[in-house]
């Protein structure tokens, strides 16, 4: 009940914060505040935690399990002895390589991308799409950064900044801004960056899988960030259900 609740007060504080910034440097200026599919998002991000975390703690314990033969409790101390700085930094950079072979293997493998088919129904971008996710993809994910953050053991404050990270700029780099920050091209996602890896134009197809270092798009070939536009349309040829439960539903129905 706590996590619920919580979840509602995140929802509010993120509105006020994110909802006066969009409607004065709109990227779209067409889209609303009270657009379509709005009322299901809503429900993705009060009751996707809850399932994703009871998911997450599911994977944990079997990853635990399978890989305990390579924790060494020496090396995670000796991991754990150095300055925060510089565990954050290989926390980011490990978290960022995991996680992005996970996401591309999210688009690249069908049954994976059945799931993660639901977070890229979304035509229209703003900070509040970036919650429509399926938990089981959410888990995957998690599943493949959890293994190295276990068996490197950095400390809980390491984790927990970098997550306050994580899902500061998830949530960013889906809004509805124009904000083009040029100077970070290469070096950091953007949501100029981020919103080509949703667009429905075919150039942009299965590229800017990093979740915060472009460069390992620019590493493994999977780049692409025109300077001089955007991409005007969101979304994917399927025909996705507009409820929260039909899509939860939606990775597990046969295709015609």
């Amino acid at each position: 009940m706590n996590i619920f609740f919580g979840q509602i007060f995140a929802l509010f504080i993120l509105f006020v914060i994110f909802t006066p910034i969009e409607r004065i440097f709109a990227l779209h200026k067409e889209k609303k505040v009270f657009r379509n599919g709005l009322r299901t998002d809503v429900l993705h991000f009060l009751f996707n935690r809850f399932l994703t975390d009871i998911g997450s703690f599911i994977a944990a314990v079997i990853i635990a399990i399978l890989f305990s033969f390579l924790v060494s409790s020496e090396f995670q101390a000796l991991v754990a002895s150095q300055p925060f700085w510089l565990q954050f930094t290989e926390a980011v950079l490990i978290v960022n390589v995991c996680a992005y072979f996970a996401h591309r293997l999210a688009h690249t493998v069908p049954f994976l991308w059945r799931f993660h088919t639901v977070h890229h129904s979304s035509e229209q971008l703003d900070w509040l799409a970036s919650a429509r996710v399926h938990p089981l993809d959410q888990v995957f994910t998690r599943a493949v950064v959890i293994v190295p953050i276990y068996i490197l053991g950095f400390t809980k404050e390491v984790f927990g900044a970098y997550l306050i990270l994580s899902i500061f700029h998830g949530i960013f780099i889906h809004s509805n801004v124009r904000f083009r920050f040029d100077f970070l091209r290469g070096i950091i996602t953007t949501p100029q960056y981020h919103h080509w890896h949703h667009s429905s134009h075919s150039e942009a197809l299965n590229k800017n899988f990093a979740g915060q270092l472009p460069f390992l798009d620019i590493l493994f070939g999977t780049y692409y960030h025109p300077k001089e536009k955007g991409p005007e349309s969101y979304g994917i040829e399927e025909l996705m259900p507009n409820g929260y439960l039909a899509q939860l539903k939606y990775p597990f129905t046969r295709r015609t």
